[in-house]
């Protein structure tokens, strides 16, 4: 029972935002790009936005480009976890027994296992998803000399969910006497964003060869959830005491048409509503700059930092915390289990806070690409190779302090389809093996992919559900 308990109330304070109220280097992108392992060099054009504005601009016929919800809608999704399988879930989580008594139970876990399980943990448990839909995009070139202008808007909903290793020493020890738990390796972002891109590029005659381009952002925010801190430690005593602290900070934002209530909130309850324009809860202008160079006619070489800003929450913005005293004798008492709750995850400390500031998912992206063709124009024959490295700022959703290297390649066997693969190591991923396909019918272009391939061969073992498709209209 006391083992129970105690896994209780660490799994409640580890997701304690999610019930309170009732792009970056890492991010997912376009199809192209996501199935050449998040590649940034290979998008040109109206892809460009939001990864490098130098490459909007095009040397090639390309004058006028759309991106419609029609016939196929621009999305991208990742859902999963970095640490654990599906076959790992299933044997320690979802394996049911049926014991003597006709009850069904969870595994019995030997030694060994509770051993194995704690390897999994051993760099912690982040869970993650990011879903990206790009609603509309306009991209004109009246000349080369002109440059290119583009005009995007893309929805973004990402967060990220880091478990703390303490959660599973308390599953599978309990209430060993004299130990001490630790929960300062919790995290928990999550975020809806819309984004409105303004982006202008062009070569300039006296740097032959090199494209220069930036992109303006006007971002506005419907929801933040953000735990600042979570120092809280618990020790277990003898006489089954348990002593500790609760150290515990946490801001979340919501859109007004979303009807949240907080708990400290007298408003009447009002029923949660949900529409795709509702009325910000925060707003904040972010830039992009980029730079493409041409070694050669084969060499070229690119550099860009996205997502230059921040975010101000102004409506609705709550702040949660708890820095008191942790003790308990008696898990049946009522008074000593409601107080326990507030000091773990701030809820009786929640208050409306005049405003909250958040970084955007600044990210440095760095590559060179070889092609045997001097126009970006699929073309048969036509071969397209990068290296890339990708180092995010900060860890704000869709965004990573680890980097990552990906290497792609995107080959045209016809004029009318491109076959793409690559491979990305770092980051949050660890490890993707990128697979796409593109059909160009001339006027209409079609992509998808996935950065996870090997997730498709072996199912069973995948960690995550990766997967984009999109089109494009070309005049």
């Amino acid at each position: 029972m006391k083992k129970l308990f105690l896994f209780s109330i660490a799994l409640l304070m580890s997701t304690s935002l999610l019930t309170a109220q009732g792009i970056g280097s890492q991010g997912s992108s376009d199809a192209r790009s996501m199935s050449m392992g998040k590649s940034f060099a290979s998008s040109f054009g109206l892809m460009a936005i939001g990864k490098n504005p130098a490459n909007v601009y095009q040397d090639s016929a390309s004058v006028t480009e759309f991106i419609l919800p029609i016939p196929a809608p621009n999305i991208s999704l990742s859902l999963g976890s970095n640490f654990i399988s599906i076959d790992d879930y299933n044997y320690y989580f979802g394996t049911k027994v049926i014991g003597n008594d006709g009850k069904t139970y969870g595994r019995e876990l030997t030694e060994t296992d509770k051993k194995n399980l704690k390897e999994i943990f051993k760099d912690g448990g982040s869970i993650y998803s990011d879903i990206s839909f790009q609603l509309i995009g306009v991209k004109i070139q009246p000349s080369k000399n002109f440059g290119a202008i583009g005009f995007s808007i893309t929805d973004r909903f990402s967060s990220n969910l880091t478990l703390p290793k303490s959660l599973i020493d308390l599953g599978l020890d309990g209430n060993l006497p004299n130990q001490v738990y630790n929960f300062s390796d919790t995290k928990f972002k999550a975020w809806w964003l819309r984004k409105t891109s303004f982006t202008y590029s062009r070569e300039f005659d006296l740097l032959k060869g090199i494209s220069i381009g930036a992109s303006v952002n006007l971002v506005s925010g419907y929801f933040y959830i953000g735990v600042e801190k979570v120092n809280t430690e618990l020790k277990t005593g003898d006489a089954n005491v348990i002593t500790g602290k609760g150290d515990f900070l946490a801001y979340s934002a919501f859109s007004k048409d979303f009807n949240v209530k907080y708990n400290f909130d007298n408003k009447p309850k009002k029923d949660f509503s949900f529409t795709a324009f509702p009325e910000p809860s925060g707003s904040g202008v972010g830039f992009d700059f980029g730079i493409a160079a041409k070694i050669n006619e084969s060499i070229s070489v690119a550099l860009s930092i996205t997502d230059i800003g921040s975010i101000e929450w102004k409506n609705d913005v709550a702040q949660f915390s708890s820095n008191a005293p942790i003790y308990l004798d008696d898990i049946t008492n009522k008074e000593q289990i409601d107080t326990l709750t507030s000091r773990l995850t701030g809820k009786d400390n929640g208050k409306y806070i005049s405003s909250l500031k958040t970084d955007m998912a600044t990210a440095l992206h760095i590559a060179i690409a070889w092609t045997n063709r001097s126009s970006n124009v699929r073309s048969a024959g036509r071969m397209l190779a990068v290296l890339e490295l990708h180092q995010g700022f900060n860890e704000q959703p869709g965004n990573y302090k680890t980097p990552r290297l990906v290497a792609g390649l995107d080959y045209s066997p016809t004029k009318a389809i491109g076959l793409r693969t690559g491979f990305s190591i770092g980051g949050f991923d660890k490890f993707g093996w990128a697979l796409g396909l593109g059909f160009d019918l001339g006027l209409l272009e079609f992509n998808i992919g996935t950065p996870d391939f090997q997730n498709v061969l072996n199912p069973n073992s995948a960690k995550r559900i990766t997967v984009a498709f999109d089109s494009r209209w070309r005049f």
